[in-house]
């Protein structure tokens, strides 16, 4: 059989969400072609793509530098000898690489980056590779497993830096307005290896007898996926774990005050929460503290299906 690879170098999980739409439209349009997709460990794609409808195989780039990772590249290229090749990125390398190596047909965005939105270009880079202008680019997730929504909800305290965390203590805040009118009896506190303390002192300051605290700070991802897929909602900061409930289609409220709101626009069960009286959000903001727990809470009780 022959064999597609799809080259994805954004390196966290919510970027490979972000692209996951423009990856199943490859798919379905050669889906007489085994399809593959290099990519950086750090997106975590194996812990959940595992059941994916298109993708047969992830490959992670491997942990080298310059003419060291040039050479790994193209010998894994030259052993799998692809038939095409999309390149979900700006720069020479992959094309080069990938022409070096064989492949008939290269498609990439182009030599020079550009400023803009990820989103738009990725759609229409891979509309016009496809010579296709009624691409779904639909956001999923595919589970060997349904998840029934159960009475909790996802806090999503985690983030790349903490420029883009929103206070614990407005987490606090706004779990006891939530709780005070609300029957919520599973609070699943979704954050990495650096939220262990920050999730142990919500527990500490939300201690109501009757709450069940599920901490995913020290779970993996492919762990995680359940207690994810079973929340009534997410609300919490512009992470990996906000992109993914989304992808499980849980109705996800991202809280925008120093990150491209735009990031939400290919899903629509993302929600961004931005601060009063702002339509968007970008780099360098740093607003996230200028959102308080009583607008998110009155943004959440807009939605009667959440709250």
């Amino acid at each position: 059989m022959k064999k597609i690879l799809v080259i994805q170098t954004r390196p966290g999980i919510g970027d490979m969400c972000v692209f996951l739409p423009c990856i199943h439209e490859i798919g379905k349009l050669y889906n007489q072609y085994e399809l593959h997709v290099l990519t950086k460990k750090r997106t975590c794609s194996k812990d959940f793509l595992n059941d994916d409808k298109y993708i047969n195989k992830i490959i992670y780039l491997p942990n080298h530098k310059n003419l060291k990772l040039n050479f790994s590249i193209l010998n894994f290229l030259r052993k799998e000898r692809y038939d095409q090749c999309f390149i979900m990125h700006y720069g020479f390398r992959y094309p080069l690489l990938c022409y070096l190596s064989g492949v008939k047909k290269i498609f990439y965005y182009s030599i020079f980056k550009k400023r803009e939105s990820i989103i738009k270009r990725s759609r229409l880079s891979v509309s016009k590779w496809l010579n296709k202008k009624d691409c779904k680019f639909k956001p999923r997730i595919f589970l060997n497993k349904n998840y029934e929504k159960k009475d909790q909800i996802t806090i999503g305290i985690g983030g790349s830096g903490e420029n883009k965390k929103w206070s614990i203590d407005n987490y606090i805040k706004l779990l006891k307005l939530i709780l005070e009118k609300n029957n919520i009896s599973k609070i699943v506190l979704a954050g990495g290896k650096n939220e262990v303390n920050d999730a142990e002192r919500i527990i500490n300051h939300v201690n109501l007898k009757n709450i069940n605290f599920i901490n995913l700070s020290n779970k993996t991802i492919a762990e995680s996926i359940p207690y994810l897929g079973e929340s009534k909602f997410f609300i919490g900061n512009d992470t990996g774990f906000m992109h993914l409930s989304a992808c499980f289609k849980v109705t996800s409220y991202g809280i925008f005050g120093n990150t491209p709101s735009d990031y939400s626009s290919y899903n629509e069960n993302l929600v961004p929460i931005m601060p009063e009286n702002l339509s968007k959000v970008d780099y360098n903001f740093n607003m996230m503290n200028s959102i308080t727990p009583d607008y998110v809470y009155d943004f959440l009780k807009q939605n009667k299906d959440v709250i």
